[in-house]
């Protein structure tokens, strides 16, 4: 029984080390990829983020990939579907960072949409426990108002508001020279 105990131990061990050195092996391939694609579809910054409520074709807690990217447009897509479009700087309305406290105490749509029909119910906290990014844009003549939340603690919000604001004031400075 001991000899089969220590068989299945040194075949799980092999099997481990060989599915980490498969993993380093792959990993400057995939970073490759990963750059080379961001070159091709001329991207400034990527935030994957998750989208809580607005967009009319995203579910609830979809994990999307948010690019800037260099020709003054914004781009939020879920992998593999269909489902994004390029959203030029001059048509957003609003993009902001509110914090969970901030979206309590303002019973608007912004807040319908993070917590529900419980919006209403919810108590008032003063704490902050998570930032969410307000995107409002016009598309085809409608407005839509999307709201999300960081994919993880390290994911910025305030660089993607200071890197579309940067843009906003280059956009119009461009005009300005016109």
């Amino acid at each position: 029984m001991g000899i089969f105990i220590g068989i299945v131990f040194l075949l799980i061990s092999i099997f481990m080390v060989f599915t980490i050195i498969i993993t380093i092996i792959n990993l400057p391939k995939e970073k490759k990829q990963y750059q080379e694609r961001i070159e091709q579809q001329n991207v400034l910054s990527e935030t994957t983020l998750y989208h809580l409520g607005g967009h009319p074709y995203l579910q609830v807690n979809d994990k999307i990939f948010f690019q800037i990217r260099n020709n003054n447009t914004i781009y939020f897509y879920k992998e593999n579907t269909d489902t994004g479009k390029e959203i030029s700087i001059s048509e957003l309305l609003k993009y902001e960072i509110k914090t969970e406290s901030q979206i309590s105490k303002d019973v608007t749509l912004t807040r319908l949409l993070a917590l529900g029909i419980f919006a209403f119910g919810v108590k008032k906290q003063t704490k902050i426990e998570e930032q969410y990014l307000i995107l409002s844009y016009i598309q085809n003549g409608i407005e839509i108002n999307c709201i999300f939340k960081r994919f993880n603690q390290e994911t910025q919000l305030g660089d993607i508001v200071s890197t579309i604001t940067r843009l906003k004031i280059e956009e119009n400075r461009k005009k300005e020279c016109v």
